[in-house]
């Protein structure tokens, strides 16, 4: 099979627009004893870029300025990307034929896998250009590197992956059914970083890295009350030769009897799990080179995450609520400072996280929610809305014999203010600022969908309350306001036999 997509979007504000282009080619065969999957997929986006709206006041103090009018800090850069995604994973199956006695004049035969040898190869292919046809002054960049009249940076990446894995089959032990997995990894990893003047073309990076890793996985996912998994694998030559990753997670499940919407059973999901890792920086944290941003030789330590999860699910019918607990510490956290330079934190940052999903259903009716409280030990570093909250109203129907499904709803995202990342063009990446407070403003869109079969169609005013209320405040992060109330609408159309 194949996909071919394309995605192409104006915005109202001054050169905003951007287009994708991704898709891609697959195969596949099943065999009894032998199996494979492969895949080559595509992406080009192009994003012009135009560094923010330049006057915030135009924003904050309600303007009655169009957005096509109002002046924005760049007119002549944009950011190219490619990827190129290659894919074959093939096993085979080492097992022998189980018949089965149904009855007395029927059996049942059928190919039972004991061992299952696997290969994975992934490749991956990046690039992406950054241009300036002339250097913006709004922008504030503290240097030109290498021309004060235009930019052309390149960073270029890809890697190669083979992955041969032993798995016990779950399924061939009756009595105690688990999985167990040993796998061998080698990673080569490839980073390039350069540019182009009008004279000439520079590489300041070309560095190849190679990496070998083990790890095993025990697992059990088709038990009726426990389901369990635990891997973990380990870096022994290399460039991140020490790293490591190891997580688990266990839940439980407990049926009970209900009589919601005549529905006589449900299901309650208790879960837990938690992951430790070491992890090697981001290879051009270490040194990097462009026209506005240069670091060389940083030196940083490897940082560590520990991840601890809970969360209890109960879901009866079309109903369903969830409740969620999370604790995270990052010890030598790395991130982009205030003047897009890395930096790291020395010691630990602890976020806490408590979430709440309510899906509920009353006759033709559908209000689905879901909020999130957050806190961060160090908002320097990490800055996080306190809350933040999605919640979905919406009436549904099946109309002539089930074929058309009708939807109309309005949705609402919200999220307490905070000193939000900021986007840098230049790096394609987002640094810390703490100069404007973004959010305590809701989103509000209002839609009718229409479903039939293989045919989708939508109609949506987007930024309902724009005007109207929840104030001024309408950014996403300082200075790209979210668009003005905007009428749209899309058509999905799936051809298949």
């Amino acid at each position: 099979g194949g996909l071919c997509d394309f995605v192409y979007g104006r915005g109202q504000y001054q050169y905003q627009s951007s287009n994708m282009v991704n898709g891609g080619i697959w195969a596949r065969y099943t065999g009894k004893p032998y199996e494979f999957n492969a895949a080559i997929m595509f992406n080009y986006y192009k994003n012009r870029e135009n560094g923010g709206v330049s006057d915030l006041n135009y924003i904050l103090n309600g303007s009655n300025i169009q957005a096509n009018s109002m002046p924005v800090k760049m007119n002549g850069a944009e950011s190219k990307y490619r990827d190129y995604c290659y894919l074959l994973n093939h096993r085979y199956r080492i097992g022998k034929y189980v018949i089965d006695t149904i009855s007395d004049d029927s059996v049942h035969a059928y190919y039972q896998p004991i061992v299952v040898i696997a290969h994975q190869f992934r490749a991956e292919d990046v690039k992406r250009h950054y241009f300036e046809s002339n250097i913006p002054g709004s922008m504030g960049y503290e240097y030109n590197n290498y021309s004060n009249e235009m930019t052309h940076d390149s960073t270029a990446y890809w890697t190669i992956t083979n992955t041969i894995s032993a798995t016990l089959d779950e399924s061939f032990n009756k009595k105690a059914k688990f999985g167990l997995s040993a796998f061998l990894e080698y990673e080569a990893r490839h980073f390039g970083v350069g540019y182009a003047s009008k004279t000439d073309t520079v590489t300041k990076l070309n560095e190849t890295l190679h990496n070998l890793c083990a790890g095993a996985i025990w697992s059990k996912n088709q038990g009726k009350y426990i389901k369990y998994n635990f891997n973990g694998k380990i870096y022994f030559l290399g460039e991140r030769i020490g790293n490591f990753d190891v997580n688990g997670d266990l839940t439980g499940i407990i049926p009970f009897k209900s009589k919601i919407d005549t529905v006589d059973k449900g299901n309650m999901d208790i879960s837990a799990g938690a992951s430790f890792s070491r992890t090697s920086p981001y290879h051009l944290y270490y040194n990097y080179y462009s026209n506005h941003y240069c670091w060389e030789n940083n030196q940083f330590s490897n940082p560590l995450t520990l991840d601890v999860h809970g969360r209890i699910n109960v879901h009866v019918a079309e109903q369903e609520i969830s409740v969620g607990v999370g604790f995270r510490n990052l010890t030598d956290f790395i991130y982009l400072n205030d003047q897009a330079i890395p930096t790291q934190v020395d010691g630990n940052v602890q976020v806490l996280s408590i979430d709440a999903m309510l899906n509920l259903k009353a006759w033709l009716f559908h209000l689905d929610t879901k909020a999130v409280y957050q806190l961060s030990s160090n908002k320097e570093a990490l800055p996080l809305p306190d809350v933040a909250l999605y919640t979905n109203f919406y009436f549904m129907h099946q109309f002539f014999k089930k074929v058309l499904t009708l939807q109309i709803g309005v949705s609402l995202a919200y999220h307490t203010e905070y000193y939000a990342n900021v986007y840098v063009p230049a790096l394609g990446q987002f640094r810390t600022q703490h100069e404007l407070l973004i959010g305590n403003y809701p989103d509000m869109n209002v839609y009718v969908t229409f479903h039939a079969k293989t045919i989708r169609f939508f109609v949506q005013y987007a930024h309902l309350n724009n005007g109207l209320f929840g104030g001024n405040n309408c950014m996403t992060m300082p200075g790209y306001p979210i668009n003005p109330g905007t009428f749209q609408m899309g058509l999905s159309w799936n051809f298949w036999n």
